[in-house]
């Protein structure tokens, strides 16, 4: 499972766009429920891979952070993107993929960072009922 988040720390320069701390930290805070429901969560950034770990460590997430900074996978993925700073930039998003590498769902819009967790779960929980 993949969660797409704009930048980190992106919300201290443009607080239309913040969340992302918060969207990343509801993930950290739900991974007993994704260990629980068989799902491995990465976080994805357009962003250069540079601090991306250093940011991860320092919230102590527990799992990895990985630079998307051309888009490609994200694109490829169908994850929408936004426009900030002259630049592209994912939307907040995840992309639930099965253990065969198939898209399951893009869980899209995401209104409240603190639910990112929380709605994946819901839709882990829906695609397991059907």
């Amino acid at each position: 499972m993949l969660f797409f988040i704009t930048e980190p720390g992106i919300g201290e320069r443009l607080p239309e766009l913040g969340g992302c701390t918060s969207g990343l930290c509801s993930a950290r805070d739900a991974a007993a429920a994704f260990g629980r429901a068989g799902a491995r969560v990465l976080g994805v950034s357009a962003h250069a891979p540079g601090h991306l770990a250093e940011f991860a460590e320092g919230r102590a997430l527990g799992y990895p952070l990985v630079g998307d900074e051309d888009l490609a996978l994200g694109r490829a993925l169908g994850v929408p993107e936004v426009r900030a700073e002259g630049r592209a930039l994912f939307d907040r998003a995840a992309v639930i993929i099965d253990r065969e590498g198939e898209v399951r769902s893009l869980v899209h819009p995401v209104p409240e960072p603190g639910r990112h967790a929380g709605l994946v779960l819901e839709k882990l929980a829906e695609l397991g009922a059907s």
